[in-house]
């Protein structure tokens, strides 16, 4: 059963009257189990980061919250090129015509605007060739509402994202990076990020994920923590 949140306020439930599409933003994090994918959706428009891994369940998904009939995603970010990111893509090439693709080729400064959706990326630098540690990173803004992508990246791409962040603190949801792995997820990061919620992307705990002492760290922050492997799709949308 899919977790809905509308703005704080928690909501459970299915319904055929979700894919039905209007003009407000609605943000999907996929449960693909040990992977990543999220799914920005304003009307027809949609945004796509990353794929999860092959046979992850990411059609699945886009089929339950993307309007009924609308095989198009307007644009695919993979943040970086690891199977659990990026495994998914051949066969979602398949069932849906892709209009843009980024990979690689996304920096910090660049900005990509859709109707009035801001993506701006914080990270990498370019030339950066670090296969984790390279994972775009973006702040993803619209009509007040906050939500910051991390990819794979480590504790010490969370200091330089940080530094390039001044006046953007407080956001209103964080994708927890790489799964909950206490490589990254520093208490200073949370505590200067200070996000309303928490979404832990995460399958089968093979990989000692998400950490324990992650998860204490968000709960000392007051953090809420929603994960997919317990609540599958987790949805946040506009009042």
């Amino acid at each position: 059963m899919a977790k809905r949140l509308i703005l704080g306020l928690l909501y459970l439930g299915w319904g055929w009257w979700l894919a039905i599409p209007n003009d407000k933003l609605k943000v999907v994090f996929c449960n693909v189990g040990q992977g990543d994918a999220a799914l920005v959706s304003k009307g027809y428009f949609q945004l796509l980061l990353d794929t999860g891994p092959a046979k992850g369940g990411v059609e699945k998904c886009l089929g339950q919250e993307m309007p009924l009939g609308d095989k198009k995603i307007e644009v695919v970010i993979i943040s970086h090129e690891d199977s659990d990111h990026s495994g998914a893509l051949a066969s979602l090439e398949k069932s849906y015509k892709v209009e843009k693709f980024y990979s690689n080729n996304l920096y910090y400064n660049d900005s990509l605007e859709y109707g009035g959706i801001v993506f701006k990326v914080l990270y990498p630098d370019r030339g950066l060739l670090d296969r984790d540690n390279d994972s775009i990173a973006g702040l993803l803004k619209y009509r007040g509402m906050s939500f910051l992508f991390t990819g794979d990246n480590d504790l010490v791409v969370e200091e330089s994202i940080l530094n390039r962040m001044v006046g953007e603190r407080g956001v209103d949801v964080l994708k927890v990076s790489h799964h909950g792995s206490k490589s990254a997820n520093g208490e200073k990061w949370l505590a200067t990020v200070a996000p309303k919620w928490a979404v832990v992307s995460v399958g089968k705990n093979n990989y000692g994920h998400p950490d324990a002492g992650v998860l204490a760290n968000l709960e000392k922050q007051g953090i809420i923590v929603k994960r997919t492997d317990k609540s599958g799709n987790i949805v946040f949308e506009e009042k």
